[in-house]
């Protein structure tokens, strides 16, 4: 008879519970690296609006000089509004990772209680065929014994 564990189907939600959860993790961390690429992109057209605004500025054209402003404002803005959105993404990464290590901590239990189990299975197993073996080392005394009377 194999070993079975009781709590198999449990140990088995929590670890198809625990993938999910690190998939949501790796969706999370995907958002991230997206925010953070946004907020370069816009910090890179800022620093070369600026260069532009001074190659303007030595140009003299001062109808391009006038739009800066808001175009700057824009860009900065745009990369303040993905930067309060990457920090609203770190607070969920933050949840879900505390979610992550909670999932973790039960499917460990259960797979320590799945250990012990065995432990104790393969020592009942033990048990028993030491309990056969001596019963035939016993069968097989009594059958010399009975053999060498006669």
């Amino acid at each position: 008879m194999a070993f079975k564990f009781r709590f198999q189907q449990i140990l088995e939600i929590c670890i198809h519970e625990e993938n999910e959860v690190k998939n949501q993790l790796a969706r999370k961390d995907g958002q991230i690296a997206e925010a953070n690429a946004e907020i370069k992109k816009f910090k890179d057209e800022y620093g070369e609006a600026l260069q532009n605004k001074i190659l303007d500025l030595q140009a003299g054209n001062m109808m391009k000089i006038q739009m800066y402003p808001a175009y700057l404002a824009r860009l900065q803005k745009s990369w303040e509004f993905h930067e309060e959105e990457l920090e609203r993404l770190h607070k969920q990464r933050e949840k879900i990772l505390q979610e992550l290590i909670e999932k973790r901590k039960n499917r460990m239990t259960y797979e320590k209680m799945r250990e012990k189990d065995e432990i104790v299975y393969k020592k009942e197993q033990l048990k028993r065929e030491q309990k056969n073996l001596d019963e035939f080392g016993g069968r097989l005394k009594r059958n010399q014994g009975d053999n060498s009377d006669a």
